[in-house]
């Protein structure tokens, strides 16, 4: 009778452990994945990022310095504008401002981020587009 008994722990334990290696793979390969830009300057001011899952993009002022980050998003022919300009997170802000965007899963997209001094003042410190896919 032990001998059965361990026969079946066994059996169970491989099942369960290979169970265990199907849902680890399952739930990486549905994990969230980033599109991240950051401006130039020498310490960067402006960050940007998309999360492929919700189509959130976000867009950060990490310095108090007088400028403004503004975010750019590129997809279906259409170039958005997103802006935060409050100089770093206080205590009435997360740090950043966000908006959700209906991206085809699938479609491509691009992001940039720049500093600008006022809403309407020159682009500075842009980083480079960076690219992905929804």
């Amino acid at each position: 009778m032990k001998l059965l008994h361990k026969r079946t722990a066994k059996a169970v334990g491989v099942v369960l452990g290979a169970a265990v290696v199907t849902l680890t793979t399952a739930t990486s390969s549905f994990a969230a994945s980033s599109t991240h830009a950051y401006t130039t300057d020498d310490n960067p001011g402006g960050h940007a990022w998309l999360r492929s899952d919700g189509e959130r993009f976000y867009v950060a002022d990490n310095d108090s310095d007088g400028y403004r980050a503004s975010g750019y998003l590129r997809f279906g022919g259409n170039t958005y504008r997103l802006d935060d300009a409050n100089g770093a997170s206080t205590p009435s802000s997360a740090g950043w401002v966000s908006k959700d965007f209906s991206i085809a899963e699938g479609a491509s997209f691009s992001i940039r981020v720049c500093l600008r001094d006022g809403y309407s003042g020159a682009a500075q410190f842009c980083s480079s587009w960076k690219y992905g896919t929804a």
